[in-house]
């Protein structure tokens, strides 16, 4: 399970950026100006997939003067944050280039749209954009075919068409009932790329991921890899639920601040699962026997890369979500989700919603299985930590967060021309 930026963080960065930008604009050249349409022509603007190493890039132009610089601007899926890359090529009139963009090393999930533009500029500051083209950046070593209904496409090389239905109404079934649950009006469409098997599906993940994984949600780009034996309707029952749930609470609660904490966005996927479940109680039962539960607290970020831990981190996190309909009801739980969306740390929203922060909801919910305290763990890599609000408070008063952000912001900024930030979350069912 890989680690979650904070959106608080993020709304902090964006915030330093344009404070940054603020203060230096007064000494931003004026020597670009748009060129007029004779000066710079574009005669070929190609873009294509080339999975599994990302995408290729050519331009053919063309300028009354030597064309000095040349950007290529990107963003992806419906994100507002454009990406730089400057391609390497020697200035001239007549520019003929191939640039490649390794989607490998700056990671992207293949399924999703990529919207990109062109910026030439000759030696006399006279500028061109070109006007923004979209291209599927997608696994193209099979052939997709797709189905696809009022929310959700379901792309699939099965050649079972029928089969394909049968995932498709799972998952529009799905967002029908969570768009109203969740409150989320209107929904962005999903797409959910299903593959055959675990080997194929694996060659759609970052070098770096997680063996057990049978399926992902990567979030902010309403995007699903699912793998999905053909005919195996059970596992369409287990995951299609479950990795939907995920981008529909994702949807309900954006914002600029904060996500929910795992255990919650995790639970509610599992609760949303139409099997697959059965046994979680008694795996809980059994670790708190055994006192070797991990904390409500400790599951807020990370799950446990070890198989046998992240299974129980999995199944703590729907009992979790049982205790709170159980103990408050389920408007209660449906409150907690509505105050997400406002931004607030996971203690304000769990306060805003049922009254109690963290550390209290873990002392009641243990006290409800006589958890008899922590015992030594064998294995297991989650362990506790702080809220964040608690360290971004300390920070903000010492100033000291305030200082390492702004220069890690520079930083950034820096690079920004030579690489993009870092690999956006997924959740892994």
């Amino acid at each position: 399970m890989t680690a979650r930026p904070s959106r608080r963080h993020r709304g902090l960065v964006l915030v330093l950026l344009a404070l940054i930008a603020l203060a230096t604009f007064p000494f931003v050249s004026t020597a670009i100006h748009v060129a007029a349409a004779d000066q710079i022509t574009v005669n070929i603007d190609e873009a294509n997939s080339d999975f599994p190493n990302g995408v290729t890039f050519k331009l053919d132009a063309e300028g009354q003067r030597k064309i000095s610089r040349i950007e290529l601007l990107y963003r992806t899926a419906d994100s507002e944050t454009l990406n730089l890359e400057v391609p390497d090529f020697k200035p001239a009139k007549n520019i003929d280039l191939t640039h490649p963009l390794d989607l490998r090393i700056n990671f992207e999930p293949a399924g999703i749209d990529i919207t990109y533009h062109w910026r030439l500029i000759d030696d006399r500051g006279n500028a061109l954009e070109t006007e923004p083209k979209t291209l599927l950046w997608f696994d193209n070593r099979f052939d997709w075919q797709s189905v696809s209904s009022a929310d959700v496409t379901v792309y699939a090389y099965n050649q079972n068409t029928a089969f394909s239905n049968i995932i498709l109404e799972s998952a529009q079934r799905t967002v029908d009932r969570l768009k109203v649950e969740y409150d989320v009006d209107p929904v962005k469409p999903i797409r959910i790329w299903v593959y055959n098997s675990g080997r194929d599906y694996a060659k759609t993940q970052p070098i770096n991921g997680i063996e057990w994984s049978g399926g992902s949600a990567p979030i902010g780009l309403d995007l699903i890899h699912a793998v999905v034996g053909e005919g195996n309707k059970r596992e369409v029952a287990r995951i299609i639920p479950h990795e939907v749930s995920h981008q529909m609470l994702y949807q309900a609660t954006e914002n600029p601040f904060n996500n929910p904490p795992l255990w919650f966005d995790e639970g509610l996927a599992v609760l949303n699962q139409e099997v697959g479940k059965d046994d979680f109680a008694a795996v809980v039962r059994d670790a708190a026997a055994k006192g070797r539960l991990f904390s409500v607290r400790a599951l807020s970020s990370n799950f446990p890369y070890d198989a046998a831990d992240a299974h129980l981190a999995y199944a703590e996190s729907h009992e979790i979500i049982r205790f709170i309909i159980a103990q408050f009801g389920e408007d209660k739980l449906r409150a907690i989700i509505l105050a997400f969306r406002e931004g607030v740390s996971h203690d304000d929203a769990l306060r805003m919603g049922i009254g109690i922060d963290t550390d209290e909801l873990d002392r009641r919910w243990k006290a409800s299985l006589n958890y008899p305290g922590d015992q030594p763990r064998a294995t297991g890599t989650t362990r506790d930590s702080s809220d964040w609000s608690d360290f971004v408070g300390i920070g903000l008063a010492s100033g000291t967060l305030v200082l390492v952000i702004a220069l890690l912001v520079v930083g950034l900024f820096r690079l920004s021309t030579h690489r993009r930030p870092r690999q956006r979350p997924a959740h892994l069912g």
